[in-house]
This record gives structure tokens, sequence and C-alpha cells, in this order.
């Protein structure tokens, strides 16, 4: 199983990305072998930013945001959220990871990956996950 990046999903989904080409051979090879993670978070960071004109050339609509997310989660592997239990216990850790301002996002993606025994990422990002010693392979598209 491979968690989804926000990043990836963006790519996929921008024709003009120099990544979506990579982005989108990954994404659906992964998809069709029914290997597919998301994350509740991934999907509130690909919500908020494939809507806004300040982050999208072209942003999408509420409607085709929201239509995407619903397709989405009838096609994934297993769909992730945070609980009481995976907070409490991950809040313990941000000190040993310096977890600061926007980095808690990543950190909390990172710590339900290990919470739910899955050690494989794909995203743009490789630095924001190489930190985490749980995390085994980091799959990256290409320009």
């Amino acid at each position: 199983m491979y968690y989804i990046d926000t990043n990836i999903l963006i790519y996929v989904n921008d024709t003009e990305s120099p990544y979506h080409q990579s982005a989108s051979e990954i994404f659906y090879n992964l998809l069709e072998q029914n290997k597919i993670v998301l994350h509740e978070i991934v999907l509130t960071e690909f919500f908020s930013i494939i809507t806004d004109s300040r982050k999208m050339e072209s942003p999408w609509s509420t409607s085709q945001a929201r239509d995407y997310i619903k397709d989405l989660l009838e096609s994934v592997h297993e769909m992730h959220f945070l609980d009481n239990e995976i907070i409490s216990v991950a809040c313990k850790y941000v000190k040993k990871y310096d977890i600061k301002r926007y980095d808690i996002y990543d950190y909390l993606l990172a710590y339900s990956m290990k919470f739910h025994g899955i050690d494989k990422i794909v995203t743009l990002n490789k630095a924001d996950f190489e930190r985490y010693d749980f995390i085994k392979e980091i799959i990256s598209p290409s320009s």
C-alpha cells in the first residue's frame, strides 16, 4: 500500500505541470493495482488548493472538487482519518522531529502511515518525509 501526498493529486489534475505525466503514471498504476491509501488531511489540502485562484491558474469549482473527491473515495483501497489515539501519540514525538508550523500536516500524515503499518508514500516533497525512519520508500515523480 502507498499513501498519496496532496501534491500528487494536484499534479495528476494539472495538465500544465511539468510533473503531470509522471505523477499520473505513478498514480494510475497504483490505482489499477488497488494500492492507494488516502488520508483526510490530503483530501482537505487538495480541496483547499484546487479551488483557490491564488494557487491554481484554473481553479476548480466547489462542485468539481467535491465530485472528484467522491470518485476518489470510491476508487481507492482505503481511506484513513485522524482520531484521538493517533493525535495523542503523535503529539508525544513532535519535539523529537522538531515539528513546527505547517510541518504538522506532513507529520500527522506520516504518523498515520506508521499507525496503520504503511511505509510507502508517493510525494514530490521527499525532504518532508525523509526524516521519518519508519518510512521505507518514497516515490517521487520526475519532470
